[in-house]
Protein backbone atom coordinates (compact mmCIF):
# COMPACT_ATOMS: atom_id res chain seq x y z
CA UNK A 1 0.00 0.00 0.00
CA UNK A 2 1.36 3.38 -1.05
CA UNK A 3 -1.04 5.41 -0.22
CA UNK A 4 -0.77 7.84 2.69
CA UNK A 5 -3.24 8.61 5.31
CA UNK A 6 -4.10 11.93 6.99
CA UNK A 7 -4.27 11.68 10.80
CA UNK A 8 -8.34 12.44 9.87
CA UNK A 9 -8.32 9.40 7.54
CA UNK A 10 -7.40 7.37 10.30
CA UNK A 11 -9.69 8.81 13.00
CA UNK A 12 -12.72 8.62 10.18
CA UNK A 13 -12.05 5.60 7.81
CA UNK A 14 -12.57 1.92 8.54
CA UNK A 15 -9.72 0.36 9.21
CA UNK A 16 -10.32 -2.41 6.53
CA UNK A 17 -10.82 0.16 4.17
CA UNK A 18 -7.18 1.63 5.23
CA UNK A 19 -5.68 -1.30 5.82
CA UNK A 20 -7.17 -2.34 2.03
CA UNK A 21 -9.03 -5.40 3.42
CA UNK A 22 -12.61 -4.22 2.85
CA UNK A 23 -13.03 -8.10 0.34
CA UNK A 24 -12.00 -10.06 3.59
CA UNK A 25 -15.15 -12.40 3.95
CA UNK A 26 -17.69 -11.35 6.53
CA UNK A 27 -16.26 -14.26 9.00
CA UNK A 28 -13.05 -12.99 8.98
CA UNK A 29 -13.87 -9.48 9.38
CA UNK A 30 -15.56 -9.98 12.21
CA UNK A 31 -13.19 -11.43 14.14
CA UNK A 32 -10.54 -8.94 12.91
CA UNK A 33 -13.56 -6.30 14.53
CA UNK A 34 -13.60 -8.50 17.49
CA UNK A 35 -9.76 -8.93 18.45
CA UNK A 36 -9.34 -5.11 17.72
CA UNK A 37 -12.14 -4.37 19.89
CA UNK A 38 -10.77 -6.85 22.74
CA UNK A 39 -7.44 -5.11 22.23
CA UNK A 40 -8.59 -1.34 22.78
CA UNK A 41 -10.81 -2.78 25.47
CA UNK A 42 -7.86 -3.81 27.44
CA UNK A 43 -5.55 -1.08 26.68
CA UNK A 44 -8.16 1.10 27.99
CA UNK A 45 -8.34 -0.49 31.50
CA UNK A 46 -4.83 -0.66 31.71
CA UNK A 47 -4.81 2.92 31.54
CA UNK A 48 -7.55 3.24 33.74
CA UNK A 49 -5.55 1.34 36.57
CA UNK A 50 -2.27 2.53 35.85
CA UNK A 51 -4.16 6.21 37.24
CA UNK A 52 -5.46 4.37 40.42
CA UNK A 53 -4.13 3.93 43.84
CA UNK A 54 -4.07 0.42 45.40
CA UNK A 55 -7.20 1.11 47.17
CA UNK A 56 -8.98 2.45 44.12
CA UNK A 57 -7.46 -0.60 42.38
CA UNK A 58 -9.01 -2.81 44.80
CA UNK A 59 -12.38 -1.20 45.06
CA UNK A 60 -12.50 -0.60 41.33
CA UNK A 61 -11.40 -4.19 40.62
CA UNK A 62 -14.73 -5.58 43.36
CA UNK A 63 -16.96 -3.35 41.09
CA UNK A 64 -16.16 -5.28 37.98
CA UNK A 65 -16.87 -8.46 40.00
CA UNK A 66 -19.85 -7.46 41.12
CA UNK A 67 -20.64 -6.35 36.99
CA UNK A 68 -23.07 -3.22 38.37
CA UNK A 69 -22.29 -1.20 35.13
CA UNK A 70 -24.15 1.99 36.93
CA UNK A 71 -21.74 1.75 40.18
CA UNK A 72 -18.61 1.16 37.56
CA UNK A 73 -19.52 4.19 35.70
CA UNK A 74 -20.47 6.39 39.17
CA UNK A 75 -16.91 5.55 40.16
CA UNK A 76 -15.03 6.00 37.25
CA UNK A 77 -17.10 9.84 36.61
CA UNK A 78 -16.15 10.03 40.69
CA UNK A 79 -12.34 9.84 39.55
CA UNK A 80 -12.28 11.91 36.21
CA UNK A 81 -12.27 9.52 34.30
CA UNK A 82 -13.71 9.61 30.49
CA UNK A 83 -13.89 6.13 29.31
CA UNK A 84 -15.47 7.23 25.86
CA UNK A 85 -12.35 9.88 25.07
CA UNK A 86 -10.27 6.99 26.48
CA UNK A 87 -11.78 4.75 23.93
CA UNK A 88 -11.64 7.03 20.88
CA UNK A 89 -7.39 7.86 21.55
CA UNK A 90 -7.05 3.94 21.96
CA UNK A 91 -8.71 3.50 19.19
CA UNK A 92 -7.10 6.14 16.97
CA UNK A 93 -3.59 4.90 18.58
CA UNK A 94 -4.79 1.46 17.36
CA UNK A 95 -5.27 2.01 13.54
CA UNK A 96 -2.12 4.04 13.45
CA UNK A 97 -0.34 0.80 14.73
CA UNK A 98 -1.80 -0.82 11.83
CA UNK A 99 -1.61 1.35 9.30
CA UNK A 100 2.55 2.17 10.89
CA UNK A 101 2.57 -1.90 10.11
CA UNK A 102 1.22 -2.43 7.25
CA UNK A 103 3.46 -0.16 5.73
CA UNK A 104 6.68 -2.11 6.44
CA UNK A 105 5.11 -4.89 5.22
CA UNK A 106 6.36 -5.52 1.20
CA UNK A 107 4.80 -7.23 -1.18
CA UNK A 108 6.52 -10.04 -2.52
CA UNK A 109 8.65 -8.59 -5.70
CA UNK A 110 9.29 -5.25 -4.70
Amino acid sequence: MNQNFSDQDIINKDILEILNLKNLPNNKKQEFYQKMTETIQNRVMAKILDGLNENEKEEFTKLLDENDKQKIEEFLKSHGVDTAKLMLEESVIYKTEMVGLQGQIKPKGE
